[in-house]
């Protein structure tokens, strides 16, 4: 089976790009012939991993810049390489770019997969929307919100962010070390958040809310972006904001840090279904999260959904789970995730047997 995954936000460190890269390792390693489609440039290092893997890499930089370009550009591979299945990711119908060039170089399948429950261009989405439903056909979504946002009434499939559950393991020593190099101690309560740096992410409400705790809570900001030297300088200008928010840029020790924070904050404006959600949980974290992300997060009952116009509801939140969780921490979570669907390799499979009855439509 020839497939190509294509990436209709940048091939980095976000969500979309994880879901691709874990589902391609695998079918590559399966036998399948697997390719991504990625609209930027990519980083040398992932480049390598992703080659090293014995998966093709197709960068076409141009999906905002030039977007005819692209497009043409993209017929032009398609046609070319005859891929059985078109698996395109996404948040909106903007995805009718891809799959309107799958549909014109002949692909008999292609797929939309919706990771989110909105997207900033509303009126481009609406306006898409004859031609979305035109060429689609097959969906597939994260949650059910994710999935009925995008699909309307049609039917989807749903395929949890599933992970690698046992790199999430909680571990002891790990804590330590990690905590060691921001120096705390022991009775020092480390909140963190691990995302882009961007509007969606909306970070910059940590920084008023930790003021608003005690002198012994620490914020680590896991993570790089748009936003990121804004935020930093913002901190960097307040004594006791550098005092108590540290942050890693990119990583690719994400489990080491979750490892050392006592709870979790995502104060998002809108979300799918997070990764760092799902890692978090695995982990054994609790999380205070924006109630605008969907209740289908809560997996293991680990989450309060708060509103982000109310702060006092956030600091309450922050110190009654560790109060009353921090010495509870264990790997019961990360059972509880597999138990649910959400390991990386049976949720492969099943999107493997997904692809083969699609085909099967269509031939």
């Amino acid at each position: 089976m020839k497939i190509a995954l294509i990436n209709t936000v940048n091939l980095e460190e976000n969500g979309i790009s994880t879901f691709i890269l874990n589902n391609s390792y695998l079918f590559s390693k399966w036998g399948e012939d697997v390719a991504i489609i990625a609209p930027n440039k990519v980083k040398k290092a992932l480049k390598k991993r992703i080659i090293s893997k014995g998966i093709r890499l197709i960068e076409l930089p141009m999906r905002d810049n030039s977007p005819q370009i692209y497009f043409w550009k993209l017929i032009k591979v398609l046609k070319k390489e005859k891929y059985d299945i078109v698996h395109v990711n996404g948040n909106s119908t903007t995805m009718s770019v891809e799959l309107l060039a799958a549909w014109i170089a002949g692909i008999q399948v292609r797929i939309a997969h919706s990771h989110n429950t909105t997207a900033d261009h509303t009126n481009i989405n609406k306006l898409l929307r004859p031609i979305f439903n035109l060429t689609v056909n097959g969906r597939v979504a994260c949650n059910i919100a994710a999935g009925k946002w995008l699909f309307h009434q049609k039917k989807f499939l749903v395929i949890r962010n599933g992970i690698n559950l046992s790199h999430f393991h909680f571990d002891e020593s790990l804590r330590e070390n990690y905590r060691k190099t921001l120096k705390l101690n022991k009775d020092d309560i480390l909140l963190g958040n691990v995302g882009k740096f961007n509007r969606q992410k909306n970070q910059v409400v940590l920084l008023d809310l930790i003021k608003q705790l005690g002198d012994n809570y620490y914020l680590v900001l896991v993570g790089s972006g748009v936003n990121f030297e804004k935020i930093k300088k913002r901190v960097d200008s307040d004594a006791f904001l550098r005092k108590h928010i540290f942050f890693t840029g990119a990583v690719s020790d994400t489990s080491g840090w979750l490892n050392a924070m006592d709870l979790f904050l995502l104060p998002s404006l809108y979300e799918g279904q997070p990764y760092t959600l799902i890692e978090t949980t695995a982990s054994g974290l609790d999380a205070v999260v924006s109630n605008i992300i969907s209740s289908e997060n809560d997996l293991v009952s680990n989450i309060s959904f708060e509103r982000l116009d109310s702060p006092k509801d956030w600091v309450q939140k922050i110190k009654i789970p560790i109060a009353n969780n921090r010495e509870l921490r264990s790997n019961s979570y990360c059972q509880k995730l597999k138990e649910k669907g959400y390991d990386t390799t049976e949720n492969a499979k099943m999107l493997l047997k997904y692809y083969k009855k699609k085909i099967s439509l269509y031939k």
